[in-house]
């Protein structure tokens, strides 16, 4: 938590930019290793073929993960911001979303690394993620000056809502598929 403390002060816009360009860059370029790798089945498209079809799907992909990737690191620090504020936190959006692109940004390049690992793609990229939490936690005491209990709901209630939702929807899903 101190190193977090300590490294607010280095906060800038010009550093996060570069970090989230960085991100989506190498993000889509492992994403597309990892489909060259292990190309995933596209259906059939009459009149196209399957080189084809896995060319457009590898370049939408990774289209996709170059915006998609600095866009959800945004949107997820400015719920994780609005709960911390909600949760009398007193940090700045730009010290947060700096500290965060500190692990973050190493921790999902990791993720993509280890999708390149044939025999472990479904379960170890997801694992630095779980580092992450335990980072995140730590970030927003030092950030917002907050307890850990406060710091944990805020990361709780979020995954909570989506696995809350996830769950909504497979149950509205498997429903409409059995009938």
């Amino acid at each position: 938590m101190q190193s977090f403390s300590a490294e607010k002060g280095k906060a800038r816009w010009g550093s996060v930019w570069l970090q989230l360009i960085a991100l989506g860059m190498l993000s889509a370029l492992f994403s597309m290793l990892a489909q060259l790798l292990a190309p995933p089945h596209v259906g059939n498209v009459p009149g196209v073929s399957q080189a084809t079809l896995q060319t457009v799907a590898t370049v939408l992909l990774a289209l996709f993960i170059l915006v998609g990737t600095p866009l959800a690191f945004l949107v997820a620090a400015a719920v994780l911001y609005w709960l911390a504020r909600l949760f009398k936190g007193d940090g700045s959006y730009l010290q947060q979303v700096y500290t965060l692109m500190l692990f973050g940004v190493p921790l999902v390049l990791l993720g993509f690394l280890l999708q390149l690992l044939p025999a472990t793609s479904n379960w170890l990229p997801y694992l630095p993620h779980l580092y992450s939490l335990v980072l995140l936690v730590l970030s927003l005491m030092a950030i917002h000056h907050l307890s850990w209990g406060k710091a944990l709901a805020i990361v709780l209630i979020p995954l909570g809502i989506v696995l809350v939702l996830t769950l909504a929807g497979t149950i509205v899903l498997m429903t409409h598929v059995s009938h």
